[in-house]
């Protein structure tokens, strides 16, 4: 099972594979805000240090929304959107 790992605090849970970072987030009660978790509000972004390669492509609504937020690049991805494929290490914005 991959492993999640909360940078903010350091905390980490194990998570099944394909599942959704924001049902993780949830469940640990991490203080990362959600708006719309279609992909269009930019309320849940978030900044991934490892396992880029890990997650799910992106959607073109991400796409679309992070580059109005001036913020598509290779480290910023919109928390609802993302799907653990192994382990990940981020922080919330």
């Amino acid at each position: 099972m991959p492993k999640v790992t909360f940078k903010n605090s350091g905390e980490q849970i194990e998570t099944a594979q394909g599942s959704f970072l924001k049902d993780a987030v949830r469940e640990k009660g991490w203080p990362i805000a959600f708006g719309c978790e279609d992909g269009v509000c930019g309320t849940c972004i978030i900044q991934v240090h490892e396992g880029k390669e890990n997650l799910n492509p992106m959607s073109q609504n991400e796409e679309q929304t992070l580059e109005m937020m001036c913020m598509k690049d290779a480290e910023h991805r919109l928390c609802c959107q993302c799907k653990v494929n192994g382990d990940i290490s981020f922080e919330g914005m």
